[in-house]
């Protein structure tokens, strides 16, 4: 059980323009003595629509200080789907520095709290969490060209990636999508498919990711509390374990405090 104090956040987008990070700067320079422990919980770092090389680079000073934090702040990275693709290197130094993980378990005043960052629920609509973490490993890949990326998932999963995962997916797309297979040469359908996967939170059924939130509650984490970001939505519901982190784009800067007494939502102004 920890004592201290835990500031959870999450979907900071950092490369892209409408990410607040003047603001997100100052709020890591402030978190306060008595915070012990920084979760970071997916999507710091935006891969989907920039080379990721080139959005570390540019965003050095912030990781830089997000190391200096510890030891005096324990900080974890939970990945989330936009910067997914960090998971593939635990052993470098930024994964040992920050300790990646896919979900977190923390206690606090009795109570055991599961962090993940909420692409999780995807599963309803992508069928299985592999199939939708492949494709934001290949999302993240693809770098500024988001047809890049649509040629890239095309060429495994209609032309080259026969079985495992990749017929899993393309079976799923079938299903979900069309009646019928998609003819080979039927690249504007997989790009289509593409878009929708790309689609900003606030334009997705946000309402159905507390949904499936909850059924994860009860289906996975019977008797913890679920923090979770990814619907940009920020909120706290004790009365049914769960809360979202919200974000840090388009004005927005939310966070949570969890300690002993419980779970508070915040913005830093």
């Amino acid at each position: 059980m920890t004592n201290g104090k835990c500031i959870a956040v999450s979907d900071v987008h950092l490369g892209i323009e409408y990410s607040n990070r003047s603001k997100f700067i100052d709020f890591i320079d402030n978190l306060g003595d008595e915070v012990d422990r920084l979760v970071l919980l997916g999507d710091i770092l935006e891969f989907w629509r920039r080379d990721p090389v080139r959005v570390m680079l540019e965003n050095i000073d912030i990781i830089q200080k997000l190391m200096s934090l510890e030891p005096g702040i324990n900080v974890s990275y939970v990945v989330g789907n936009h910067d997914f693709h960090l998971i593939r290197f635990p052993q470098s130094y930024f994964g040992v520095k920050f300790d990646l993980k896919r979900d977190l378990s923390l206690e606090y005043g009795g109570t055991k709290y599961r962090f993940i960052h909420g692409h999780q629920l995807e599963n309803k609509r992508f069928g299985t969490l592999k199939t939708y973490e492949t494709f934001a490993d290949s999302l993240c890949m693809a770098g500024d060209d988001v047809g890049k990326a649509a040629d890239m998932i095309w060429e495994k999963i209609g032309e080259g990636g026969r079985g495992g995962i990749m017929d899993t997916i393309r079976n799923f797309f079938i299903s979900v999508f069309s009646s019928d297979p998609p003819p080979k040469d039927s690249l504007p359908w997989i790009r289509e498919r593409i878009a929708e996967i790309m689609l900003e939170p606030e334009e997705l059924m946000i309402k159905k990711y507390e949904e499936y939130a909850f059924e994860l509650v009860n289906e996975k984490y019977n008797g913890e509390f679920l923090i979770y970001g990814h619907s940009h939505k920020p909120y706290v519901k004790t009365e049914i374990n769960l809360a979202n982190t919200g974000s840090w784009v388009k004005g927005s800067s939310d966070y949570l405090e969890i300690d002993e007494h419980g779970v508070v939502l915040k913005s830093h102004l």
